[in-house]
């Protein structure tokens, strides 16, 4: 069954991607699953907690798939199956399943492998508009991009990795979000190709909703089509002193081949900060105990000690 991915961090406009090509007969999709993170953080990344020994499930995993001749390719073969398994309830005749689900960037190495004829789009985002928007959606202008260290500085590595180990597959593109919104006559009709999908203009002109509990709901309810409003208002994001240092310290981190990669440079973006944007007063605190909240995962300790399964936990 064919599956197609775009791989972005939250706030990338991956929603937006996914609706405009939803609108393609030859598309088939759903709200963000966060199916694959769940299987294939099975067995890598940090192990969730869990009333049961997680641990014993990964040394019991590793035991018995090294019994076979290849054991890592029998667990692929065995999670694709279920990925396809699962998707293709959704899909008719002739479609691809388009899935995405931005908590896929850190295992997007291993779904590409996974999947090897998959079509795949990496979308970029301006790192300090993705931060923006971060603090904008879910602090209501408050700092917030401290809760989302897991996207910010292991995802989108990981995502830059990925792409660059990948480059020049014919089944790998990479586009960026502003040239989507900005140039959607010239940038669209290659990614509807890359995907085997008809092209229209009215898909990016008035875009149909996927209204869910997850994924993006607050572009939906803002714009009814493709707008470049958004493009720009990253600049007034980081009016205090704070925010202009965490975002150089950030941007630096990240180096400049990897901003490169993705068709931005640091000093454009630096100086395109305004003086003038946003702050409040508990960027102090948010931005001073943001090593600390991360220490101390209150998530985790939230969940340790209540155990009742009303208690949620995740690596922020």
């Amino acid at each position: 069954m064919p599956i197609g991915f775009i791989f972005s961090l939250p706030r990338s406009g991956s929603t937006y991607a996914q609706r405009v090509l939803s609108a393609a007969p030859e598309i088939a999709t759903t709200p963000e699953t966060w199916l694959l993170p769940a299987l294939f953080g099975i067995r890598s990344g940090d192990a969730p907690l869990a009333d049961f020994a997680y641990d014993h499930v990964r040394a019991g995993l590793d035991d018995v798939l090294a019994r076979l001749d290849d054991g890592e390719h029998a667990w692929r073969e065995a999670l694709r199956a279920a990925a396809e398994k699962l998707f293709s309830n959704f899909v008719g005749p002739g479609q691809t399943f388009l899935e995405k689900t931005p908590r896929n960037a850190l295992f997007s190495r291993e779904i590409v492998t996974t999947f090897p004829d998959a079509p795949v789009l990496f979308l970029w985002r301006n790192p300090l508009s993705i931060v923006a928007s971060m603090n904008r959606t879910w602090g209501r202008g408050r700092w917030k991009a401290h809760f989302y260290h897991y996207d910010l500085y292991l995802g989108l590595p990981a995502l830059i990795a990925t792409a660059r180990q990948f480059a020049g597959h014919s089944n790998v593109m990479a586009v960026r979000y502003e040239d989507l919104v900005a140039r959607p006559e010239e940038t669209w009709p290659a990614v509807f190709a890359h995907f085997g999908a008809s092209y229209d203009p009215a898909y990016f002109q008035k875009p149909p909703k996927i209204l869910s509990r997850m994924g993006d709901q607050t572009g939906q309810a803002r714009y009814a089509g493709t707008a470049t409003q958004p493009t720009g208002l990253w600049k007034t994001g980081f009016g205090g002193e704070l925010r202009r240092r965490w975002a150089a310290r950030y941007l630096a981190q990240l180096g400049d081949k990897n901003l490169g990669f993705m068709g931005y440079d640091r000093g454009t973006l630096l100086d395109g900060l305004s003086r003038d944007g946003e702050r409040h007063w508990s960027d102090a605190w948010f931005l001073g105990t943001s090593r600390l909240y991360h220490l101390i995962e209150p998530y985790a300790l939230s969940t340790k000690a209540g155990r009742t399964g009303r208690h949620r936990f995740a690596r922020r």
